[in-house]
């Protein structure tokens, strides 16, 4: 997942961590990626500077970010997702849906009476779970991500995501874990790198930022000066590691967001927590290319090596590391 890299590896020698260096334990690989007990963050701090809207939910903490935008949160699964409902005039974007394990129809539609059209950053369960509940549905043209979404998920695929340390708080009482899915997928309009969604009054242009996935898009909010980040950043380790994910995209895509910081102040991102400076996207870009020159400091388990920065980690497998000039594995 996603959880922020304030995390105390027992057992994992701080001299290897300062060193920068391997360092092999005894846990499992799963747990570079998931703490044990990662739930002990929780309340995360930037919660308590936001206004809370009341919710029927339980499942679902919801937060109004600026006017006519919130942010839906899902803080008792292990990713921690967060979607944005962005109201214009005419209509309303649901960027991204969720894991679907609770009803976000219900709650948009308790937010807006407006006409909702979902937009999905990128292809992965977490956040497309809950666009089956919908009748518009804009991703980016990627054939890839769109087979994907074209493939859904079975119910046995989906069974880890509720199991064992995946949750903390007990499941929507309406929720079955024995008939949970994601159907198949097919968005109504495809878009590309530039264009406009329209809501009235207010525009969402995307911006196709792969590395994290391949079908991953960024969408920037001029108005109120917001960038929605999908998975490309969230304030937790970033995933650059999975077999979708392509180191090379990933160093251009960071490369391309900086040049266009001028445009937006605040990332709502894909986990974690929804209000994060922009400024934070200059340190990815450099903690990349630190990775590419051979050094920062990482632990690495079974293959895949965690790098830590402030704010954010970046996890990459070991046979994707590359050396400055040259890229060993990345395609």
């Amino acid at each position: 997942m996603h959880n922020i890299g304030m995390v105390i590896f027992i057992g994992i020698s701080m001299v290897s961590i300062l060193a920068g260096g391997t360092c092999k334990s005894e846990r499992e690989t799963s747990r570079l990626i998931q703490p044990d007990k990662w739930w002990k963050v929780h309340p995360r701090p930037v919660y308590s500077k936001l206004e809370k809207v009341k919710t029927f939910q339980s499942w679902f903490d919801v937060y109004r970010l600026a006017q006519g935008t919130y942010a839906i949160y899902e803080p008792n699964q292990f990713e921690e997702a967060i979607c944005y409902l962005v109201e214009g005039k005419e209509r309303a974007a649901l960027v991204d849906t969720g894991t679907g394990i609770g009803n976000i129809r219900e709650v948009v539609e308790k937010l807006t009476n407006l006409p909702i059209v979902v937009v999905l950053t990128h292809e992965h369960y977490d956040h497309v779970g809950g666009a089956w509940r919908f009748d518009e549905i804009i991703h980016y043209n990627n054939e890839t991500a769109l087979q994907v979404l074209a493939r859904g998920m079975d119910n046995a695929s989906l069974q880890r995501y509720i199991s064992g340390d995946y949750l903390w708080k007990p499941l929507p009482e309406n929720f079955d874990s024995e008939t949970w899915t994601i159907p198949s997928i097919t968005p109504t309009l495809l878009v590309e790198d530039g264009d406009i969604i329209e809501l009235g009054d207010r525009e969402l242009e995307v911006i196709y930022t792969p590395g994290h996935s391949p079908g991953q898009m960024c969408l920037l909010d001029k108005s109120q000066r917001i960038l929605y980040s999908g998975d490309h950043f969230f304030p937790g380790p970033l995933y650059a590691h999975t077999p979708d994910s392509k180191i090379a995209d990933y160093i251009a895509s960071n490369k391309k967001l900086v040049l266009r910081l001028e445009e937006f102040d605040h990332i709502c991102s894909g986990h974690n927590e929804p209000w994060v400076e922009s400024e934070v996207l200059i340190r990815v870009s450099q903690a990349f290319e630190t990775i590419l020159e051979g050094k920062g400091k990482y632990l690495e388990d079974n293959d895949i090596r965690r790098y830590r920065f402030k704010g954010f980690d970046i996890l990459i497998q070991k046979n994707k590391f590359w050396n400055k000039g040259q890229i060993n594995g990345v395609d």
